[in-house]
């Protein structure tokens, strides 16, 4: 299998993985809809240096993943694949970082290749490359900072590791123009680390200068800039984002106990974990111990040490460690499969399991599932799905008989990363009603009421729904009922208090703008009890959607 063969199926592989699903799930609220309002508010006010959210001063994070956020969206359509095109877009570049630093560091065949198939196909960076959140752009300037900064301390000609220099400083400003001060640490401590496990202790205080130096050369106009628009945002940021966030479990708004990513790396490395034993064996009688091996080893064990000892975590945090994961199981695994040929029972159990479940499943449309509730969890279209889940399964089952036939490495893992796509790339499809009801998808919501949201006069909506409003009508004047829920703002800015009222208040805001015009509002169902009483305000049409309602109001002369 030639190099030209293995990019047409890397190619492939990123075209039904982390393309074709784009559009395939609604959008998921509170991220998702976030980061599209604030994308969407610098589109249609063309103020990219204001950091707002439905109006408001919003500082937990500088710009650069709302500018390539906002800038798929100007390119491909104010819509769900355009949100996601900048975070799938970033997945590809982190998979392609990771096989460049493979390549470096280790010489086996194809090495570079196979990396970037294994880091595309792991778990956590398909679940992120799939959702529109900041992690898997940071991850992606990351990686690319990681390997520049490898092959310049790898080149031996002077003109080339400037070079390579230069541009991982200007990754790791996008890092930390993505995600603030960590876009700085965990390059550092990943170099820094690598190269006093190889005791070259004149390059760890000569090789960062430049890097350092460049990174500076490109953040300061702009954080300069991000300054002059936004006055209080660096000081809210490094205090209250970093800070507080860091060192407070009180201040966090993700508290967790410092072993929380422990069980996070092993399921995020699915569905390779699956063959650790051939991983173990393959790291183990290899020839990966040397500066590969500590690269991976620094790479994983020191940002992991310095995520576990903050006090908020969440999955996505750990994004940026896979990369050396991927390197880890490439290497081993094509070592391990160029010493043995043998399939092995366990391969074999695994593939008539896959072919057991699916014919359970084709069983099931045959002979009833009300049994199973699955009439509660995919209402009316259960049917259809145990059909494709079925048909998805023996896809999968077929392409693992397919890679265990070959007996070349290089093909053989090829074949396993794409064994699990027709199964990833039907995922979203699968997703339960009840599940996502309960995840807050309300864009899907409100989609049916957008065209009288946006044409109120007056727009007065829960806190809680306000990204939701904003992503599904373009709106951004809109009064927000409190508690802010996601937009409870700490900077407490006065003119920006003025924008809510309390509950208490919604019945007297509603009748006082009926005077001007209309007024669409939004509100959990449980509020709208309230507009029963006798001399309340009375809706001209209701729509009530699970936990949310939308009530119409006409003006009042």
């Amino acid at each position: 299998m030639s190099a030209r063969v293995i990019t047409g199926y890397i190619t492939v592989l990123f075209a039904l993985l982390y393309l074709l699903p784009l559009s395939l799930r609604p959008l998921i609220s509170p991220d998702e809809s976030r980061y599209g309002a604030i994308a969407l508010e610098m589109l249609h006010n063309h103020d990219w240096w204001s950091l707002k959210l439905v109006g408001l001063s919003y500082y937990e994070k500088p710009p650069m993943g709302y500018w390539l956020t906002a800038s798929s969206m100007a390119l491909f359509g104010e819509n769900a694949w355009g949100l996601r095109f900048a975070p799938a877009l970033a997945a590809l570049v982190t998979a392609l970082a990771t096989g460049a630093i493979a390549k470096r560091i280790c010489a086996l065949p194809h090495i570079g290749l196979i990396a970037t198939a294994v880091q595309l196909t792991l778990i956590f960076p398909w679940v992120f490359g799939n959702v529109a959140i900041l992690d898997g752009i940071f991850t992606a300037f990351i990686t690319a900072c990681v390997a520049f900064f490898v092959h310049a301390a790898t080149d031996s000609e002077r003109r080339w590791r400037m070079f390579f220099l230069v541009l991982s400083g200007v990754a790791a400003a996008g890092a930390f123009l993505t995600k603030g001060f960590l876009g700085l640490a965990f390059p550092a401590i990943i170099a820094g680390g690598w190269l006093i496990w190889q005791k070259r202790w004149r390059d760890l205080f000569v090789l960062p200068l430049v890097p350092i130096a460049s990174a500076i050369v490109i953040s300061a106009p702009l954080i300069i800039q991000i300054h002059k628009h936004n006055p209080g945002f660096w000081d809210y940021f490094f205090w209250v984002e970093h800070v507080r966030r860091f060192t407070s479990p009180d201040g966090n708004q993700h508290p967790e106990p410092w072993w929380y990513f422990l069980p996070m790396l092993p399921v995020g490395a699915l569905l390779w974990t699956l063959n650790i034993g051939k991983v173990w064996s393959g790291f183990r009688t290899s020839l990966f111990r040397g500066r590969g091996a500590s690269l991976c080893a620094v790479w994983i064990a020191l940002p992991l040490l310095l995520l576990s000892a903050s006090s908020g975590k969440l999955p996505a945090y750990i994004l940026p460690i896979f990369p050396a994961f991927s390197i880890v199981i490439a290497i081993s695994l094509l070592h391990y499969f160029s010493k043995t040929t043998l399939t092995t029972f366990a391969d074999q159990l695994g593939r008539w399991l896959l072919v057991a479940v699916a014919l359970l499943c084709a069983s099931f449309i045959l002979t009833g599932h009300q049994w199973l509730y699955a009439d509660q969890l995919w209402r009316d279209n259960s049917t259809w799905r145990f059909g494709l889940l079925a048909l998805a399964l023996l896809a999968w089952a077929a392409l693992d008989h397919w890679a265990q036939r070959t007996h070349v490495p290089a093909h053989r893992l090829m074949r396993m990363a794409f064994s699990p796509a027709p199964m990833l790339m039907i995922a979203g499809l699968l997703l339960p009603d009840a599940l996502i009801e309960k995840s807050k998808i309300g864009v899907e919501t409100l989609r049916a009421q957008s065209q009288d949201l946006a044409q109120a006069h007056t727009l007065i909506v829960d806190a809680n729904m306000a990204t939701c409003v904003v992503y599904s009508t373009k709106r951004f004047d809109m009064t927000f009922i409190g508690p802010g829920g996601e937009l409870d703002n700490e900077l407490n800015l006065p003119h920006e208090q003025a924008r809510f009222i309390t509950r208490e208040q919604v019945l007297a805001q509603v009748a006082l703008a009926q005077r001007t015009g209309s007024v669409a509002l939004v509100i959990m169902r449980n509020d709208l009890k309230a507009f029963q009483a006798p001399d309340a305000p009375k809706p001209q049409s209701q729509f009530i959607d699970g936990d949310v309602s939308v009530a119409l109001f006409t003006q009042v002369k």
